[in-house]
């Protein structure tokens, strides 16, 4: 149900969606590898979409210890991820709005931000602002994942993105090719 309900929403909306299908559990182990979770207080997710990354999180977490939630702008996929993983909370914005999320749980920073976003899709103003904010949301040593599918890594905004992650992180490590996703992707780990 949850795969149907992606690709239909992909097929509306494919510069908001921007894959075919959920992404792997082979994607979503690289996407939570460098995060500490025995010390993580908050962590973030990004575009939760149909859930594959929450489920994952919350696997690793001690729910009575660490604050995660989630940011979805697209209703009918934050049904859904809510849907999946209803033990999370999962806000209907843009990820732009990282830190008013952030300030309602008491907190300026998050330990971690997992990102779903189809950032290829967006136009360099979208990247920038929600980086932007991505990185005002994290403290010094903070963690930022998110992956880019190997098609796009040519196109330009594709390119375009990598130069900023690399202009706004002191350190970002890429991940193997996770050839078990569809399309296959690959892992930025960023660290502020």
């Amino acid at each position: 149900m949850a795969f149907w309900h992606f690709v239909g929403q992909f097929c509306r909306e494919p510069r908001t969606i921007g894959a075919i299908a959920p992404s792997s559990k082979k994607l979503a182990d690289k996407m939570i590898q460098p995060i500490d979770f025995e010390k993580a207080r908050v962590i973030v997710e990004y575009g939760p979409g149909s859930g594959v990354f929450t489920r994952h999180v919350l696997n690793q977490i001690d729910r009575g210890k660490t604050i995660f939630f989630g940011l979805e702008l697209n209703e009918k996929m934050n049904r859904l991820a809510s849907e999946q993983a209803p033990e999370v909370t999962i806000y209907q914005d843009s990820a732009a709005e990282v830190r008013k999320y952030l300030k309602q749980y008491g907190f300026e920073h998050a330990d971690a931000i997992i990102s779903g976003l189809p950032w290829a899709s967006f136009p360099e103003s979208l990247q920038d602002e929600i980086l932007s904010e991505t990185v005002s949301g994290l403290p010094e040593g903070g963690v930022f994942t998110t992956f880019a599918y190997l098609h796009g890594l040519i196109l330009p905004s594709g390119v375009r993105f990598r130069k900023k992650l690399l202009e706004h992180f002191s350190q970002v490590e890429t991940s193997p090719v996770v050839w078990g996703n569809l399309p296959p992707a690959l892992v930025y780990w960023c660290k502020k």
